[in-house]
């Protein structure tokens, strides 16, 4: 619930007993413990638009029982801990829940309370009443194959998303998918439990790049304010997310680094990943978090993209970029989409040529400054 008017609240938060050997956070052993917050900041209001959109989402789901969350193919943080977090809320309210992705689960996204609801292979048997798409740009983010049943929500904040859906909350200002399950479940009056709240923290840390990315602001730090009252332990997600490496991972990180090409006078920066270096590192699991956007962050890069080759035929691209450079429309000339300094595409075929297209869209989005890109594309 939002904070009231009193000048002290007691809530019960979950606590790490910090009486480990060696300063290390443990995996278990959590110890409840009552906390006195003082006069706590309420987060600020939705404008009127996405508080409409809220409401709507809301209705959606008071009106129904059966519900499945769907993420996108190969989640990220947002997406999972914006999933489970839906999930548990509405279980809170009663509902039938399943929740799917079509994976690949990587094993650093799996450390959360209730991660066992996160399903991969879908059960076909269940039939909702309304399928809940989030973190998805599209339809098609959730599977080639997956045909939703039911009503359709669909709560995202990549540009890229059309508004589809009979009930769509759709905020491409959040800063992470998880913001706007927060709104959501706030809307429904669901309580904050610590471990809706350390989903929606992974969610936010996730997609605000330990919030230093653009789309960090004054309403993020409110909300995982709130987060950490309600028993999130941001040191313990962090370490989790980020610091439980494979030898694998490390391995093959190496090896991205060291084939390093620089274009357009350095202003581009690409890589590769081909599924001869995946077997070798022990698979796609070990595919390393966040690289593309380490890519970005070297002296003069401008754009960074990191070329997956697929197992099928054909690759997927993460592309980043700083300042004014939207790589959005690079993702979108090639079909993807995302956000303006963060986005991908997926596409099928033969790979070198498929990496060969990538490339040379890239190249020709940074032959003109960012000023003329969007003049063009406009």
């Amino acid at each position: 619930m939002y904070p009231g008017g009193e000048s002290q609240l007691q809530t019960e938060a979950i606590l790490f007993d910090r009486r480990e050997p060696d300063g290390m956070m443990p995996r278990f052993g959590l110890r409840r413990e009552t906390v006195k917050q003082e006069n706590p900041v309420p987060v600020s209001s939705l404008t009127a638009s996405d508080l409409a959109q809220v409401t709507r989402v809301a209705e959606l789901i008071r009106s129904h029982q059966s519900f499945l969350i769907v993420g996108h193919v190969r989640p990220d943080g947002d997406c999972i801990g914006s999933q489970l977090a839906l999930g548990l809320g509405l279980r809170a309210l009663g509902k039938q829940v399943r929740v799917y992705t079509p994976g690949p689960l990587m094993r650093h996204l799996t450390f959360l309370p209730h991660a066992h609801m996160v399903e991969t292979a879908l059960d076909m048997s269940f039939e909702p009443e309304v399928t809940a798409y989030v973190d998805c740009g599209g339809r098609d983010r959730a599977g080639q194959d997956f045909e939703p049943r039911g009503r359709i929500i669909n709560i995202d904040h990549h540009l890229s998303n059309d508004h589809f859906g009979d009930a769509a909350y759709v905020n491409t200002r959040a800063t992470a998918a998880g913001e706007m399950v927060y709104d959501v479940l706030q809307h429904l009056g669901v309580e904050l439990t610590a471990d809706i709240a350390s989903a929606l923290y992974l969610a936010i840390m996730a997609d605000s790049g330990s919030f230093k990315f653009s789309n960090t602001v004054t309403r993020t730090f409110e909300i995982v304010t709130e987060l950490v009252r309600a028993g999130a332990s941001p040191s313990w997600i962090a370490s989790e997310f980020y610091d439980t490496q494979r030898p694998g991972t490390l391995w093959l990180k190496g090896q991205i680094l060291s084939h390093l090409h620089y274009e357009c006078e350095g202003r581009l920066c690409w890589a590769e990943i081909t599924q001869e270096m995946y077997e070798r590192a022990g698979g796609e699991s070990c595919e390393p978090e966040g690289l593309v956007s380490e890519l970005r962050s070297i002296e003069g890069v401008e754009v960074s993209v990191l070329i997956h080759e697929l197992a099928e035929g054909g690759a997927r691209a993460g592309i980043r970029s700083r300042g004014t450079w939207d790589v959005n429309m690079i993702a979108t000339e090639l079909g993807g989409g995302g956000h303006r300094n963060a986005s991908g595409c997926f596409i099928r075929g033969n790979y070198p040529e498929v990496r060969d297209r990538i490339l040379d869209v890239a190249r020709r989005h940074l032959a003109q400054p960012p000023a003329a890109q969007q003049v063009t594309a406009g």
